[in-house]
């Protein structure tokens, strides 16, 4: 996804159409003013399961900041943004309240997508010196949870022009699983697909080796009445952003579909770990399979399609109703 996914915000502009147009008391700069405001960029992301430029560009869509300075002499850090909610209203990204760049300070600023406030109350977020911890996130919910850094930014004595924007490029911490079919001699209809046996909820922590843990085995559930044909490629699942997980474990994929022939046949199959042993974080895993008027699934050879390429191996799969 290129760096101009989002439009670079007008702070002032957009405080006061969220509500809030306050000012520090004192900006301590030459460039005080609406100037001297602190703005972020529109922050770029590593290739998204949105794939489309605007795809974000929803009023209400959201994410979370928190900054900090400290003087360039040293002493403690003072915090400027604790899990501030960015948001675009009207074309424009804007936060509550305007902060001001003030001379003689490091800034360090870190973001999650989507906003906390959007993950809700039974998720809690927090973020210390860059350090993430998410507890209880539900890949169920569809969210594509990435978080973003820019730090280092100096602010000198005397300066006259205040920063640019505060650039924040994304990066993915869950995995992107889609699902496609093809029909084998006429049509079929895909009515649901199912994946059993995989963590859906856990804990995230950017600080440990292993990211995710305290994870609970759930049930990913698609309703997504698809044609398939002979040609092929009909997106069955649509994006499905996982938890990074191993494979090893056993994770089913059930298929309910109708075919010329016979109305509501089901097929189950495991997703092979001996060609993909597991979903690692920002990387695309594309599953192709066959549906068949005798109740199995010839299963394609998976590709795994990143955000960083790779090839997933090969294997076919006839599983008997």
């Amino acid at each position: 996804m290129n760096n101009n996914l989002f439009k670079t915000l007008l702070i002032p502009a957009v405080a006061c159409l969220l509500g809030a147009c306050a000012e520090s008391t004192d900006p301590n700069m030459e460039t005080s003013g609406d100037s001297g405001a602190i703005r972020f960029a529109g922050p770029a992301v590593t290739r998204a399961a949105i794939d489309d430029a605007n795809g974000m560009l929803i009023d209400g869509n959201s994410f979370s900041v928190w900054g900090n300075y400290t003087a360039v002499t040293g002493g403690m850090a003072t915090s400027l943004f604790d899990a501030e909610k960015v948001t675009y209203v009207s074309g424009m990204w804007g936060y509550e309240g305007t902060r001001y760049w003030l001379p003689g300070n490091t800034y360090d600023f870190y973001a999650l997508y989507p906003s906390v406030e959007t993950l809700g109350d039974a998720v809690s977020v927090d973020c210390t010196d860059g350090t993430f911890t998410v507890n209880g996130f539900d890949a169920t919910k569809g969210y594509d949870l990435m978080t973003a850094e820019n730090t280092g930014i100096s602010v000198v004595a005397g300066q006259t022009e205040p920063p640019g924007a505060v650039a924040l490029k994304f990066q993915h911490l869950l995995a992107r699983v889609t699902f496609a079919a093809r029909s084998e001699g006429g049509n079929a209809t895909v009515r649901s697909i199912s994946l059993e046996g995989l963590a859906v909820k856990g804990d995230y922590d950017s600080s440990m080796e292993t990211a995710w843990s305290n994870t609970t085995t759930g049930t990913v559930n698609v309703e997504k009445e698809t044609t398939v044909t002979p040609a092929g490629n009909a997106d069955v699942s649509g994006d499905l952003l996982l938890i990074p997980q191993s494979l090893t474990g056993g994770v089913k994929l059930t298929v309910t579909y109708d075919t010329d022939a016979e109305k509501g046949k089901t097929a189950s199959y495991t997703l092979p770990a001996t060609t993909v042993s597991k979903w690692e974080a920002a990387n695309h895993y594309r599953y192709s399979f066959t549906l068949t008027g005798g109740g199995y699934i010839v299963f394609d050879p998976p590709t795994v399609n990143a955000w960083s390429d790779a090839i997933g191996g090969n294997v076919t799969i006839d599983v008997t109703q």
